[in-house]
């Protein structure tokens, strides 16, 4: 019984133990370095069908929005060392722009910029929560 109570109580310290370390490794995304919080996936696809192949990029980012100006542009924080964020022309006429309503400067974004086989870029900007990423 002495055996039973003993392992019980090691293996809940040892689970307390991993639930306060997995606690302090998903810390707070705004006290971390927005560049280190950040990521960007680039997937290139490749389409065939009976009328031809198409191939689409599409850039995924997700940061922090360091500055935004309403319907003009807007600049995220991006991983890396060299390169830390990337800027958006929110006015041109050539691309489909689509930003959530009430973004500010400071909140957690998904970008999306699309670019389709003819050329044509689609951008979307949408609010990004941590569970949202897993």
């Amino acid at each position: 019984m002495k055996l039973i109570l003993a392992t019980a109580c090691t293996a809940a310290l040892l689970g307390s133990g991993m639930l306060i370390a997995a606690d302090r490794n998903s810390a707070d995304r705004n006290t971390q370095d927005p560049a280190k919080a950040s990521k960007e996936v680039v997937q290139e696809i490749k389409t065939t069908t009976d009328s031809g192949t198409t191939k689409s990029t599409i850039d995924t980012m997700y940061g922090k929005v360091k500055t935004y100006d309403l319907k003009k542009s807007m600049k995220i924080s991006l991983p890396g060392k060299l390169l830390t964020s990337k800027s958006f022309d929110l006015t041109s006429k050539d691309e489909t722009i689509n930003v959530a309503p009430g973004l500010k400067v400071g909140d957690w974004v998904k970008a999306e910029e699309k670019t389709d086989d003819n050329g044509h870029k689609t951008l979307t900007v949408e609010r990004w929560s941590e569970q949202a990423s897993r």
